[in-house]
Order: structure tokens, then C-alpha cells, then sequence
């Protein structure tokens, strides 16, 4: 049973808050096998979407100054507000699209946290 806390209010509201700047809108595939999972349907949603940034790294790890390297690849998080979407189900190996996104990437959830009080917190991995 949720425990009740005075801060809840200030918290909903600091949430509201960051996704009113940040979030975009994602669609959420719900897929089972490689192929869409027709028990669950597939929903648009506005999110916080954080993918990670271009790395420089060298090469050479024997002469790091030899030359550079930029790599845009790697794991996004995404942040579902759960007061916002309290039924959302989002499972290992769903699709995630950013919509609003230049070429609208696709991912796929490695890992969902639904362990987070105030986010639904998904792993995602490029596709």
C-alpha cells in the first residue's frame, strides 16, 4: 500500500515541470517474438527521452594524441511519468520511436526500472 507523504505534491509538480521543457513525443511498439504483440496496443506518449552524447575516444590506446575518433552509438534512457501514464506496461525488446526526432530513431528496451517512485525509468539500446 502507498505510503502518503506531504512531499508528493512538490514532487508531481517538479516532475510535470521538467517533462513541460523536455519531453518529446515516442511511440511504444509493444513487440513479442520479433513481430508487434497484438495484446497490447501501441501507444504515442510524451516522455523524456536522454540518448548519450558523442564520445572521443582514441584509437591508439598506445598514443592517445595520435587521432580521434567520434562514435554516436550507445544506450538511451527514457523517462515515463507513471502519474501521467499509470497503466503503461513496457516490456524487454519493445520498440521505442522518437517522433519528433530528425529520421524518427528507433530503439529497443533492454532493461525497464519500475522500481523509481516518480519514473518508469527504460533502457534503451539503438536499433
Amino acid at each position: 500500500m502507498p505510503v502518503a507523504a506531504n512531499f508528493h505534491s512538490v514532487r508531481d509538480a517538479v516532475v510535470s515541470a521538467v517533462d513541460g521543457k523536455f519531453a518529446e513525443t515516442i511511440r511504444l511498439s509493444p513487440m513479442s517474438g520479433g513481430a508487434r504483440d497484438q495484446q497490447r496496443p501501441q501507444t504515442e506518449i510524451e516522455a523524456v527521452l536522454r540518448t548519450g552524447g558523442e564520445k572521443s575516444s582514441s584509437v591508439d590506446a598506445a598514443n592517445p594524441a595520435a587521432w580521434q575518433s567520434k562514435i554516436a552509438a550507445g544506450k538511451a534512457l527514457l523517462y515515463i511519468d507513471r502519474t501521467r501514464y499509470p497503466d503503461i506496461t513496457v516490456r524487454k525488446q519493445d520498440a521505442v520511436r522518437a517522433l519528433a526526432r530528425p529520421g524518427q530513431p528507433v530503439f529497443e528496451v533492454s532493461l525497464v526500472d519500475d522500481r523509481n517512485h516518480t519514473r518508469l525509468i527504460v533502457e534503451l539500446v539503438h536499433k
